[in-house]
């Protein structure tokens, strides 16, 4: 049996739903609340003790890391593969895969945590924050808690991340205008693994993806909103945003 840990059909949780769509697995779903700091509770700490989604169990077996969960679920379920089968274009998948979650991520999940966070803690009573602090499993993850809280990043951080958003788009743009995925003529993880950060690109930095200024990337994005697995991950959403896809910025996952 399948489960899977997750949050909206966004960021790092986004990817192995929508992998699990893709090769039209069967799976228990099982929604984490990140606004309401589930994945900081006891009950989800012992599934991952890290307390950050998504997470996947196969026969009891955990696996966490939104990336090693799809190659994952790509060798316990190979019948519908989404790993290139040439050894180069599979190299590239990986690749660009770690691109993804090491520089393009946490760019992208800084503004979010930024223009989230404080709304959230806001909500909250005097001196719950401080309880929900302690909850918090990682040190790092407390601290980027604080820091987002407060309003603290700084002006050069904040442009630093956006700076980095805008090479990830470059970088794609480059990738498509010489094959049709992101690892090479075959549809795979790399899209996969790419597709919720992509997302909100246009609706918070109209700048770096439009059709004047990164057109391929534009289509590859329309190629994908017609994937129906891409349809079934995004109706599995509880929170859509008015006006916008419900794949919007990260804000508590990890990889």
């Amino acid at each position: 049996m399948l489960e899977l840990y997750h949050y909206e059909p966004s960021a790092n949780s986004m990817k192995p739903m929508l992998c699990l769509k893709e090769k039209g697995l069967e799976f228990v779903s099982h929604y984490v609340d990140l606004h309401s700091f589930e994945q900081h509770s006891p009950e989800f700490v012992k599934v991952n003790p890290n307390g950050q989604v998504p997470a996947l169990i196969h026969d009891g077996a955990i696996i966490t890391e939104s990336t090693v969960i799809n190659e994952y679920l790509d060798d316990v379920f190979p019948q519908v593969s989404l790993r290139p089968r040439d050894p180069v274009a599979r190299a590239h998948m990986r690749i660009w895969s770690k691109f993804v979650d090491e520089y393009f991520c946490p760019a992208l999940s800084m503004h979010g945590w930024n223009v989230l966070i404080p709304g959230i803690v806001e909500r909250l009573k005097k001196g719950e924050f401080d309880q929900l602090l302690e909850r918090i499993p990682l040190k790092e993850q407390r601290d980027k808690w604080k820091t987002a809280a407060t309003h603290s990043f700084t002006e050069e951080q904040l442009a630093d991340s956006k700076r980095k958003v805008g090479v990830s788009i470059e970088r794609m743009e480059k990738i498509l205008a010489k094959s049709r995925w992101l690892a090479g003529e075959e549809y795979s993880l790399a899209d996969v693994n790419t597709f919720s950060m992509v997302v909100p690109v246009p609706r918070f930095f109209p700048e770096f993806l439009n059709e004047k200024v990164a057109p391929r990337t534009m289509d590859w994005v329309r190629r994908m909103n017609e994937r129906p697995a891409v349809k079934a991950a995004l109706a599995m959403s509880r929170k859509p945003a008015p006006g916008a896809s419900p794949a919007t910025l990260a804000t508590g996952t990890r990889n």
